[in-house]
């Protein structure tokens, strides 16, 4: 079985929380939505990117969780598929750990992404979005990874 997944991240300073918004679509058209907040101190340093790599990660994980074999994973951030392929060096801890998270499940499930256009009205993309400014307003709390 495929999915495809839609990835982004949002960061509010007022608040000093990051989010995550992912839309993920089985094979058959049935989606799920998945959204929350952070708010620990490393990953605010790096703003609406820990809430990227979370949503990610989180594609990745329903994907093992539902049977999936396949996720292709939409992202607008450059640094999503290249830290997860080893493209870009991991510079701190949060970075590196996606990097060996992504790999580690990559050898269970095939793992692609695709490059999107940010805010350019791709409907996937635009959920996601909107996914992870709801994020920004509940409570934050464990991320379920």
């Amino acid at each position: 079985m495929k999915a495809t997944a839609y990835v982004d991240g949002s960061f509010d300073p007022a608040v000093e929380r990051y989010a995550y918004g992912c839309l993920i679509i089985d094979e058959n058209g049935n989606e799920t939505e998945l959204c929350g907040c952070g708010n620990d101190p490393d990953g605010v340093k790096q703003r609406n990117v820990t809430g990227e790599m979370i949503a990610a990660m989180l594609a990745v994980k329903w994907a093992l969780k539902n049977g999936v074999d396949e996720i292709e994973i939409h992202y607008d951030y450059t640094g999503i598929e290249n830290w997860a392929t080893a493209k870009w060096k991991t510079n701190n801890e949060k970075t590196r750990s996606y990097k060996e998270t992504m790999q580690k499940w990559s050898r269970r499930i095939k793992i692609t992404f695709v490059k999107v256009a940010a805010h350019k009205g791709i409907e996937g993309n635009e959920r996601a979005d909107g996914l992870a400014k709801k994020g920004l307003s509940m409570e934050p709390g464990v991320l379920p990874i």
